[in-house]
This record gives structure tokens, C-alpha cells and sequence, in this order.
């Protein structure tokens, strides 16, 4: 808790011993969860399933939406980067 305080991330609520996060640290624990969900789950699902070939079928409905969600996170992590 102390290097969180340390860094801006948290703060304390008044004389009690909660803390909540700061701005800072909403956009530090977003990019944490955007990181995990691009990167460290894709990379466990391949572990399992392997990547479709170029030509197989038309993607699903449910891939179709993945990308745009993707597409949609990219430019949420482009916007806080900037």
C-alpha cells in the first residue's frame, strides 16, 4: 500500500484505513486489465486452440464482434497514451 501511496495511485479516506484509487490509478488498473485481456489471454487460448487458417470460413457473428472489441480497446489505449 505504502508504493501505491507513493506513486499516486491511492489515497486515504480520511483518518480510517481505506483507501480508494486516485485518478491516476483508475487509468493504471484500466490499462492493467486492457493488458491482460489483449495479451496474457490470447496467448493462454493458444495454448489450447490454434489460429484459424486464412481459408477457412467466414468468421462468426461472435469473432466479428471480438475484433470490433478490439478495434474499440486499441483506441482507448491509443486515447490514454496520448
Amino acid at each position: 500500500m505504502r508504493k501505491l501511496r507513493a506513486h499516486g495511485l491511492l489515497e486515504r479516506q480520511g483518518q480510517s484505513y481505506s483507501y480508494r484509487l486516485t485518478a491516476k490509478g483508475v487509468q493504471v488498473a484500466a490499462l492493467f486489465v486492457l493488458f491482460q485481456k489483449r495479451v496474457c489471454g490470447p496467448l493462454a487460448n493458444t495454448l489450447f486452440h490454434h489460429r484459424p487458417t486464412k481459408t477457412a470460413t467466414l468468421p462468426a457473428k461472435i469473432e466479428a464482434a471480438y475484433h470490433k472489441a478490439d478495434v474499440a480497446i486499441q483506441n482507448v489505449i491509443d486515447l490514454l497514451a496520448a
